[in-house]
C-alpha cells in the first residue's frame, strides 16, 4: 500500500498488526517504509537498491517527521557512494571505537579461547585505522585489497580446482 506517513496514518486502522507482516510505502518520499509485524512492532525503514534496506527506528521512538529526515539523509548516503548509516548518529564510529564498545566485549563472550589472538590481530593489521573517520576505513580497506590483488594476483585459495 502507497500512502502518506504521518501521525494521521499511525493511528489509523490502516496501520493496526494483522496476521501477517506487511510494509506501507510513503507516498512523498519514494524509500521511506513502515513495516507492521503481527506482535504489534511498527519499525519505519528506508529502502534503496534491490531489496536492500536499513532499519531507522521503532515508531514511538521517532517520529515521522524524524524518520522522514533519516530516511533522507539515507538515500542521500547512497546516492553519494557513501555508507548508508554513515553520519546519521553525530560522525559515526570509528574503526577503534568500534572495536572497543562493541566487537572486543562480543568477541570476549562468544569466543573467549581465540578472543585475546583476534584483538591483538586486529590492533597489529589495522591500527592505523583505529582514528580515521568511518568513511576513510572503506577507502583505505579497498586500496589495500585492490593494490594486493595487483602485486599477487587475485585470491585463489577459494576456487574450486
Amino acid at each position: 500500500m502507497r500512502t502518506f506517513i504521518g501521525t494521521k496514518l499511525l493511528s489509523s486502522k490502516m496501520s493496526q498488526p494483522t496476521k501477517k507482516p506487511f510494509e506501507i510505502y510513503d507516498s512523498r518520499l519514494c524509500g521511506l517504509t513502515l513495516r507492521v509485524q503481527p506482535t504489534g512492532v511498527r519499525s519505519y525503514y528506508a529502502r534503496f537498491g534491490r531489496n536492500r534496506r536499513f532499519a531507522l527506528g521503532k515508531v514511538g521512538a521517532l517520529r515521522p517527521g524524524d524518520a522522514r529526515e533519516r530516511c533522507q539523509k539515507v538515500l542521500g548516503n547512497v546516492a553519494h557512494g557513501r555508507h548508508p548509516l554513515h553520519g546519521l548518529n553525530g560522525e559515526g564510529l570509528t574503526l577503534g571505537q568500534f572495536i572497543d564498545e562493541t566487537y572486543e566485549p562480543w568477541v570476549k563472550a562468544n569466543r573467549p579461547r581465540t578472543a585475546a589472538n583476534t584483538l591483538d590481530k586486529l590492533k597489529r593489521h589495522f591500527g592505523t585505522w583505529f582514528a580515521e573517520p568511518p568513511l576513510d576505513n572503506y577507502r583505505g580497506a579497498y586500496r589495500v585489497v585492490k593494490n594486493q590483488t595487483r602485486e599477487h594476483g587475485p585470491c585463489r585459495h577459494h576456487r574450486d580446482t
